[in-house]
């Protein structure tokens, strides 16, 4: 086990912490609260929080030029992070059967999104590749709950979690065109009790997972074997993002929203966010290029 104790940011939890990313120029991280609606930032280095409320669901974010790009579960909108304004996007997308859910920008600024079943009982989800200019494509088909997305490296490789069906998919990518393809089944966790939710890759190309409900992260190499892992003081871990001047620490967000009073009681920074090192270095995340 990776040796390090995770801090807390804060002692004010999130009802389901989501989507931490890192803001390299700011010194700072953000992350949301899906159902209390709000996008939250910390100063890693004076300590100083900030919260803005957003209009919608929001389920995931990425950082942008002059700000935030939020994904909404019907949607997409820019937040200005000094003035607090939203800027919705115009996005031609059907969201009768499915919803927007985790997402992350390649190093094309290109945004991928996952989506999901509304119910979450069909393979009605995938894998969207939202270019600039907005326009949308289907790159993968047949997930029930798409959520954590991640490049290797060499950026030959993308990894796509499904949370419901237990499963790490890995498809082959081009990243001069965004073309996604030949998906396979890189990690299978049905056996563990443990639904892979958001991810994040190392400079060694391992690939870090958020393992609900175990408490866990689990830490993978290229071949899918788990050689680490970090734990936190809480069951419902969510993600996780790396940060930090070189990149080291983890960001790692977790969720309170459906635990009965007595594991509240039992686990009182349940809904927390927290920080903790790795004892590796992250890839930096670049920035997403949407643009209104």
């Amino acid at each position: 086990m990776t040796p390090c104790t995770p801090i807390p940011l804060g002692r004010t939890g999130a009802t389901l912490g989501e989507s931490p990313t890192w803001a390299p120029e700011e010194n700072a991280v953000y992350w949301i609260d899906v159902i209390g609606r709000r996008v939250h930032r910390h100063d890693l280095g004076t300590g100083n929080a900030r919260v803005y409320p957003v209009g919608g669901i929001p389920s995931a974010i990425a950082l942008g030029r002059g700000g935030l790009v939020v994904v909404l579960r019907n949607g997409l909108a820019l937040l200005d992070t000094v003035s607090g304004a939203e800027t919705p996007l115009k996005l031609d997308f059907d969201f009768g059967n499915e919803r927007f859910n985790d997402a992350a920008p390649d190093r094309e600024g290109r945004l991928f999104v996952g989506s999901m079943d509304r119910r979450m009982t069909d393979p009605v989800g995938g894998l969207w590749r939202i270019d600039p200019d907005l326009g949308i494509t289907r790159v993968a088909r047949g997930t029930i709950l798409g959520n954590g997305i991640a490049w290797s490296p060499d950026d030959r490789t993308l990894y796509f979690c499904d949370s419901r069906a237990g499963l790490v998919h890995a498809h082959a990518f081009d990243a001069a065109t965004g073309e996604v393809r030949d998906g396979r089944v890189h990690l299978d966790l049905r056996q563990t009790g443990a639904h892979p939710d958001g991810c994040a890759m190392d400079a060694e190309g391992c690939l870090w997972v958020a393992e609900m409900p175990t408490g866990t992260i689990g830490r993978y190499d290229p071949g899918g074997h788990r050689i680490d892992e970090i734990r936190l003081p809480v069951p419902r871990v969510t993600s996780m993002a790396f940060c930090g001047p070189d990149l080291s620490q983890l960001c790692i967000t977790t969720m309170r929203y459906g635990l009965s009073d007595d594991a509240l009681a039992a686990t009182p920074l349940a809904g927390c966010t927290f920080l903790a090192e790795s004892g590796v270095r992250g890839l930096p995340v670049p920035l997403c290029a949407l643009r209104a």
